[in-house]
């Protein structure tokens, strides 16, 4: 009788053993299927983000064009003060061909050189560029019919399709 209970008790220790090496692994395939989804989330985010944040670029440019050659400085400053109002737009800058900011939605930011606040390579883009670091840095360079006028410049925060978690702040 003692043999039996023995045996029974082995049998039972096995089977916790193999449920619970079972659950472990379970467990770290579902880690490893949420990292990758995390994973992908956020690169296709990242890859829509940038094609919808290069295309307004563009579109944005040619107002902010369209409203230099017009001598309509008025017109550029409304522009900025209603994007900057949407989720995300941290700040717009139009940048003279000389590196001095001319009009900015910090109006902190007017008037000084852009370099000594923001990264330099921003104005020295010859096509529209986007930067994936957080925020966004995104710049278009504004053309006339034979000279560059200045410099479009936005920073973007991007809203996180994922909530907070401790891998992925």
């Amino acid at each position: 009788m003692v043999v039996l209970y023995g045996v029974i008790i082995l049998f039972l220790g096995i089977g916790v053993g193999y449920l619970l090496y079972r659950n472990w692994k379970i467990g770290e395939e579902f880690e490893n299927e949420r990292t990758t989804l995390r994973t992908t989330v956020q690169q296709n985010q990242l890859a829509n983000d940038k094609q919808q944040l290069m295309f307004s670029m563009k579109t944005f440019g040619w107002a902010v064009r369209n409203s230099l050659l017009q001598n309509k400085p008025g017109e550029i400053n409304e522009y900025f003060n209603t994007l900057v109002k949407d989720r995300g737009v941290r700040e717009v800058l139009l940048v003279d061909p000389k590196g001095r900011v001319t009009i900015s939605t910090n109006k902190k930011n007017q008037g000084v050189q852009f370099a000594e606040r923001f990264p330099a390579y921003l104005l020295q883009q010859e096509t529209i560029y986007f930067g994936d670091k957080r925020p966004y840095e995104l710049s278009a360079p504004i053309t006339g019919p034979n000279q560059r006028l200045g410099t479009l410049v936005m920073f973007y925060n991007p809203a996180s399709l994922l909530p907070a978690s401790p891998t992925n702040p």
